[in-house]
């Protein structure tokens, strides 16, 4: 079995070279380079597979670390990219998460013997309907992040009849960019809220009481309260355009604070220093 830290190595060489595959790729608008880019990260995402299917957590034996939890954050993230692209048939998705699982597993590096005790009350349906569930949404969000990044800057050069050119050229059309993201929150809402429900299950199994006040708890039920209102929205009134995609970045944005700042910087439950 792969040490923690020799696989650590291994993706982070994989994901290195996917990026730069990919930011020489959309500067140079070179297709090859761009595909190179998604082919590392899909040899990178196979790897990392095959250490989860050997048990890659046995190597933790007091549970997961905050490094592992991260690194497990990038598998996701490129399983709902491959996905997406194979579906969607646009490389943009995986070729822009090859980056943000580079930052992931630079951040993990360094955090990979801070471990997190679970309680042995916590079952293996906690890891799949919470942890597993809520980072599909998420990385479901950062799909629809990126295309509504996207749609917003091509769309202002539209509406100012300015010349879409370069990178932005090479992007997919305004109406395929709200169309990715129409489908990734809409397939988010879901698993955000069978993780967010979940929590409450096992929070309330733990401490006596489903709701305690505690920081991520609240964040959590707005970012849910901000999302129902998108997944509603594009549902029953079929909303396009920019009030979607600034909601979708506005989400997206919360999800991070919520994910960064207070499981780091708050006295949460969640919290990875406590």
């Amino acid at each position: 079995m792969t040490s923690p830290e020799v696989s650590t190595i291994i993706l982070f060489i994989f994901y290195t070279v996917s990026t730069i595959l990919a930011i020489f790729g959309t500067i140079g608008r070179n297709k090859k380079l761009k595909y190179g880019s998604c082919i590392f990260a899909v040899v990178a995402f196979l790897f990392q597979t095959i250490l989860l299917i050997n048990g890659f957590h046995k190597n933790f034996i007091s549970g997961l670390s905050v490094g592992a939890y991260l690194q497990m954050l990038a598998w996701f993230i490129i399983l709902c990219s491959i996905i997406a692209t194979i579906k969607l048939k646009q490389i943009l998705l995986l070729v822009f998460s090859a980056p943000v699982c580079l930052i992931l597993f630079m951040i993990s590096s360094p955090f990979l013997k801070l471990m997190i005790n679970i309680p042995s009350t916590i079952k293996t349906s906690f890891y799949m309907f919470h942890i597993g569930s809520l980072y599909i949404s998420l990385s479901l969000m950062l799909i629809a992040f990126i295309s509504s990044i996207s749609f917003l800057l091509i769309e202002k050069r539209i509406k100012h009849k300015a010349r879409v050119k370069g990178v932005l050229a090479d992007l997919p059309s305004i109406s395929n960019l709200d169309k990715i993201s129409y489908i990734s929150t809409v397939l988010a809402f879901p698993f955000y809220t069978v993780g967010l429900l979940n929590g409450f299950f096992w929070s309330s199994s733990l401490f006596g009481s489903a709701i305690s006040g505690d920081p991520k708890e609240i964040v959590s039920i707005f970012i849910w309260f901000c999302l129902a209102i998108l997944f509603h929205n594009r549902i029953a009134k079929s909303w396009k355009g920019k009030k979607p995609a600034k909601l979708t970045i506005l989400i997206f944005s919360l999800s991070l604070f919520s994910f960064i700042i207070v499981n780091t910087a708050m006295n949460s439950f969640h919290s990875f220093i406590r």
